[in-house]
């Protein structure tokens, strides 16, 4: 999709990029499946289909975020690629999925409107058997949905393999020229540092994405905020672009009937703040976090 200089939609895309290069943090929202698990989503269960079958409860969501003051939220399409709707009999579905997740978002009254870009879900010889241009398909025409939908960004979230997070910002850029793409890779906490399950180096893995064209880089999911706090202290010191920050609310736990988290909105909302201060341009929850987290972070970030 383009859209012609000057436009209500291109002013937007503008906006959000100088938004993430001004002194306060962008505040973004958090656990899209942990708020939808509560009303009702089954474990397994894959949300996107609740956009269309549900849409009244994603719509909630959206709006008790930006209620807690979130100035942009994410999309319900974080699986909503091919790869990844296939396993559920929904590979016919990826426009509508998409274009309807950006609608709902955009009726939430956010300021900007983030379409959301899972992983495929699959991996890449020797531990898998995925083909590369397959994945590059399908992150390309997610994004064309969300573009043609009015999303004003994109954001790549939860990538644990660095050959796929680089050959979906390179699809992405291709596929949706000029709209501002941010992207997030899962690291572990280990004693040699933070690395990515396939065993990306931090420092590493965020001077590649930053070099492929990303115009924010970070880090969501996988960690706690004290093991982000950390994280953000060595990433600030090697990337020359906005860092983006969303940890889970704690470790995650197994109890009957499903996972819980048990940080307090309080607990994270400091480490955010900290975050903040050192220099995160855009922080927000994933897992286990919800509109609690947001307004307990509003208030540290001062409102």
């Amino acid at each position: 999709m383009t859209t012609s200089e000057g436009s209500p939609r291109t002013k937007l895309r503008q906006s959000f990029l100088e938004r993430l290069s001004s002194g306060r943090p962008l505040l973004l929202d958090g656990g899209l499946g942990t708020m939808l698990i509560a009303r009702g989503l089954e474990p397994g269960e894959p949300p996107e289909p609740w956009t269309l079958a549900r849409p009244d409860d994603v719509l909630a969501v959206h709006r008790a975020y930006v209620q807690a003051g979130s100035e942009a939220v994410h999309t319900n399409s974080f699986g909503a690629n091919a790869r990844r709707l296939l396993r559920h009999g929904l590979i016919d579905r990826v426009q509508e999925l998409n274009t309807a997740a950006v609608g709902l978002a955009r009726q939430s009254g956010a300021a900007w409107v983030i379409g959301d870009v899972g992983p495929t879900a699959e991996y890449l010889p020797p531990m898998g058997a995925a083909e590369p241009a397959t994945w590059r398909a399908a992150f390309s025409t997610q994004a064309q949905a969300l573009v043609a939908a009015g999303a004003d960004a994109l954001h790549v979230e939860t990538i644990s393999d660095l050959r796929e997070a680089v050959l979906a910002l390179e699809a992405l850029r291709e596929a949706a020229p000029g709209v501002p793409l941010m992207i997030s890779l899962a690291f572990e906490h280990k004693k040699r540092g933070f690395f990515t399950l396939m065993g990306d180096h931090l420092a590493d893995a965020l001077r590649s994405l930053a070099a492929a064209g990303a115009d924010a880089v970070g880090a969501n999911c996988g960690i706690t905020s004290p093991s982000m706090l950390a994280l953000a202290q060595q990433a600030l010191q090697v990337l020359d672009r906005p860092l983006v920050c969303q940890p889970n609310a704690g470790a995650p736990r197994s109890i009957q009937g499903g996972i819980v988290y048990d940080q307090s909105p309080a607990a994270f909302a400091d480490d955010m703040a900290a975050i903040a201060a050192l220099g995160a341009k855009a922080v927000g929850g994933c897992c286990g976090t919800d509109p609690r987290f947001i307004v307990a972070l509003r208030a540290r970030l001062g409102g």
